[in-house]
């Protein structure tokens, strides 16, 4: 298992007219202000897309550490639970 660290709690957005290639063939299918919006918080159960997940981090208090379980449990993690929290988290990836 990795535990990674997301530093924000906002989507990337991509706007189809700025990649490299693309601009032209969008605006000829009417696409121009399409845009793409990726997960950075790392909880969006459409990776790479986002879902909006990210709006429960909104709460977080700077300087945390926490943990997400099913159901958008989040739970702070400390020295005294990090280890079994860690170890009860789903592996999204299995």
């Amino acid at each position: 298992m990795r535990i990674v660290r997301h530093g924000r709690n906002v989507p990337f957005v991509i706007k189809i007219v700025d990649i490299p290639g693309v601009k032209e063939k969008a605006e000829a299918a009417g696409l121009a202000n399409l845009e793409l919006h990726i997960c950075a918080c790392g909880l969006s159960k459409h990776k790479p897309f986002c879902d909006g997940s990210h709006r429960i981090t909104h709460s977080e208090d700077e300087g945390k550490v926490f943990a997400y379980k099913e159901g958008n449990v989040r739970i702070e993690l400390n020295e005294e639970n990090a280890k079994n929290t860690i170890d009860e988290l789903p592996n999204e990836y299995a």
